[in-house]
């Protein structure tokens, strides 16, 4: 038995269940994932904990102090995706489905709610900075661009492994 029809073997055991898209992730997959996650992590607490201190001892930037925090959080995600791509451990054995219904889903709420932000009809919404601050709009609408983004990066690289897939099985 080789090893690609080991997989397939071990992949039907698990998904007999009808509907079931659970992802599948071999070893070294799930070892990169972890390994990941870690530095994504890090890199949002050290972006966190910079900038409350430059918001609590130098310079309030921004109007509120959540919101660079969710810009932060879509830039970590967006380095998630990246490195998992570049790492091959973004899309597993199976599970393309879910990641792909993700993506989709970031674009799609992306879109709907950059436009809500950019085309307001309230004068306030469209205000960028005030009193020498970043508007929590702007921010708001700077988190939806990165979740197009990140959302349009998560289906190519979806694409690409798929393609590279396909490459190695002929």
């Amino acid at each position: 038995m080789s090893l690609k029809s080991f997989d397939k073997f071990c992949e039907d055991l698990i998904l007999k269940e009808p509907g079931s898209d659970k992802i599948i992730l071999d070893e070294r997959q799930k070892i990169m994932q972890s390994k990941i996650l870690t530095e994504a992590l890090i890199i949002f607490s050290g972006l966190a904990f910079v900038n409350c201190l430059v918001m609590d001892l130098a310079y309030q930037w921004a109007e509120t102090y959540a919101a660079p925090l969710l810009v932060f959080m879509l830039i970590c995600a967006c380095y998630f995706n990246i490195r998992c791509a570049a790492t091959g451990s973004l899309v597993g054995i199976n599970g393309e489905r879910s990641v792909k219904f993700s993506a989709g889903y970031c674009v799609f709420m992306g879109i709907m709610m950059s436009i809500k932000y950019a085309f307001s009809r309230e004068e306030e919404d469209r205000v960028l900075f005030a009193d020498g601050k970043l508007t929590d709009n702007f921010c708001f609408l700077l988190v939806w661009i990165l979740a197009i983004t990140c959302g349009i990066l998560t289906l190519i690289f979806i694409k690409k492994s798929r393609k590279e897939k396909e490459g190695d099985e002929q």
